[in-house]
This record gives C-alpha cells, sequence and structure tokens, in this order.
C-alpha cells in the first residue's frame, strides 16, 4: 500500500527512572533525509537512532528530536594520582623555566580537570538508551500510521483522476477512429482538385493518402498509454513503496500525450489532449508525495 512522504509521530517511554520523548516529524524528498537532535548523553548513540530509522522508512526527509530526564546519579569520584604527578611535574618544570620561586600550589592544580576520574555506572546509561530507543520505535511507528493514513487518502484522488484520464482517452480514441475516415475522403477531394482531371495512377494515389492519413494515427500512442496506464494501476496496489516509479510511468504517458496532441486534426482532439496533460500534472503533483 502507498504511504505518502508526509507525517508525524511521537512517543514516549520511562525505564530505569529515565523518561525518554521522541518526536518525529518528515516531508517530501528525492531520498531518504535524516536529520537527529539527541541530548547531549546520547551523542554516541546517533548512528543507532539513524539505523532505527532507515529499517522503517524509506523515503522522505526526516527530522527527530529526542529529549530526556531522569534523577541523574552522581559519579564517583577519585583522584587521578598519576595526573597529579604528571600536571605538577610540568607546572615545576614551568616555574624553572620562567624562574619563578613560588612553589606550586593546590589552587594550581585545581584549574586542571584531569585531575578526578568518574565512575559513573554504564547501567545508568544503557538505561536511557533503552528508555530513549523505545520512545523512537514508538514515535516511528506512529509517523508510519500518519504516512499511511495520508496515502490512502491519495490514492482515492489518484484513481478518480485515473479514471477521468481512461474517460478522455476513450473520447479521444473514438474520435480520431471517426475522423481518420473523414480526413482520407478529405485527402482524395483535396487531391482531385488540385489534379484538375490529370490522369494519375489511383493505386499510387491511394498510397499516398493512406501513407498522410497514417500521420495523423494515434492508435499506437493511445496502446502505449494505456500500457502505461495498467502498470500504474498496478504499482498503486503494490506492497512496496513506488513514488519514483510512478514518476517515470507518469513522464512516459506525457509523452505520448504530446504526441497524440502533434497529430490532432481539429479543435475538439486538441481540447482533449490538453485535458489529458492537465489531468497527468495534477496526478503528477500528487506522486511527489508518495514515498
Amino acid at each position: 500500500m502507498i504511504q505518502s512522504m508526509t507525517g508525524f509521530g511521537k512517543g514516549e517511554a520511562t525505564i530505569s527512572g529515565y523518561t525518554a520523548n521522541a518526536e518525529i516529524r518528515s516531508v517530501n524528498s528525492r531520498y531518504l533525509e535524516i536529520n537527529v537532535k539527541l541530548p547531549q548523553s546520547l551523542s554516541a548513540r546517533e548512528i543507532e537512532v539513524r539505523e532505527l530509522i532507515r529499517q522503517r522508512i524509506g523515503r522522505g526527509k526526516v527530522s527527530l528530536l529526542i529529549y530526556s530526564s531522569g534523577v541523574q546519579e552522581t559519579p564517583d569520584l577519585a583522584v587521578d594520582e598519576d595526573s597529579v604527578v604528571r600536571i605538577k611535574g610540568l607546572l615545576n618544570a614551568v616555574r624553572k623555566a620562567a624562574n619563578i620561586r613560588t612553589p606550586v600550589k593546590l589552587e594550581h592544580l585545581l584549574i586542571f580537570k584531569d585531575l578526578f576520574r568518574g565512575t559513573t555506572t554504564e547501567i545508568a546509561e544503557e538505561g536511557e538508551w533503552v528508555a530513549a530507543k523505545v520512545a523512537v520505535t514508538a514515535a516511528v511507528d506512529q509517523l508510519r500510521t500518519s504516512r499511511k493514513a495520508e496515502g490512502e487518502a491519495l490514492m482515492t484522488d489518484l484513481n478518480g483522476r485515473i479514471i477521468n484520464l481512461e474517460t478522455l482517452l476513450e473520447r479521444i480514441e473514438a474520435l480520431s477512429r471517426s475522423r481518420t475516415l473523414e480526413e482520407k475522403s478529405r485527402l482524395r477531394q483535396k487531391v482531385s482538385e488540385i489534379l484538375n482531371g490529370k490522369e494519375v495512377d489511383p493505386a499510387r494515389l491511394e498510397l499516398e493518402i493512406v501513407l498522410l492519413a497514417d500521420k495523423l494515427d494515434i492508435t499506437e500512442e493511445v496502446v502505449r498509454f494505456k500500457t502505461h496506464d495498467k502498470f500504474f494501476k498496478e504499482l498503486l496496489e503494490a506492497q512496496e513503496s513506488s513514488g519514483r516509479r510512478l514518476n517515470f510511468l507518469l513522464q512516459e504517458m506525457n509523452r505520448e500525450a504530446n504526441t497524440m496532441g502533434s497529430k490532432a486534426f481539429d479543435a475538439e482532439m486538441s481540447h482533449l489532449v490538453v485535458e489529458i496533460k492537465e489531468e497527468l500534472e495534477k496526478i503528477r503533483e500528487q506522486v511527489q508525495n508518495l514515498e
């Protein structure tokens, strides 16, 4: 079933004292573009978050925002003795090089952040990530539901427009058949007027008339148009995303319509071709929204 590329979803999860909220929205794009905003504590998980989206969304410009809250555990701090010795040695070297007699004091050392090491438990970090992952999954599910609902509405509209296309094509085809005979008769009369009683090979004359009439025949274009139309409807019912293939078919259908327009030999047929092209443009605008 086709899906729109436009939609919105959100999810929330609380695990191990952490509450994560995720909001995701998507708009039209030729490819899959993912923009993720994470809290600093989850910045290392960006690749995993992107993969969660990539597994479920095929196309569109996707924006995801995650924010989390919870009781943050105070990290257990310990003095990094190696760093203290190293920094003190460096400060003494600077003091000696600058010929400063003042000894290194505690306040000089406390300027440096490397004096302490934290031992925050990985369990707390994992709890925040699990909460965020569940929230993102729920948000993506809601986004897909939203995109599917809009896709169904688009499909209803597209089916109606396709029926209109087929009706216009039938009118053109019927008009072409009736007018082709008239055109052959008109050509014979016109040739007779030009020859003004001069002798001419009847077989040769008939051949030339047939060749001229064939230049106005749109049978091939109609057949190809119907083939594209049939495949278009099949793609609308397909399970996989087909927005790009539908767009390609519309280009082919528009090409056939242009050829029919160039062969049109009266105002009524030209008007019908214009209507087909207008309908194709409306369909194209809708297809741009499909995944």
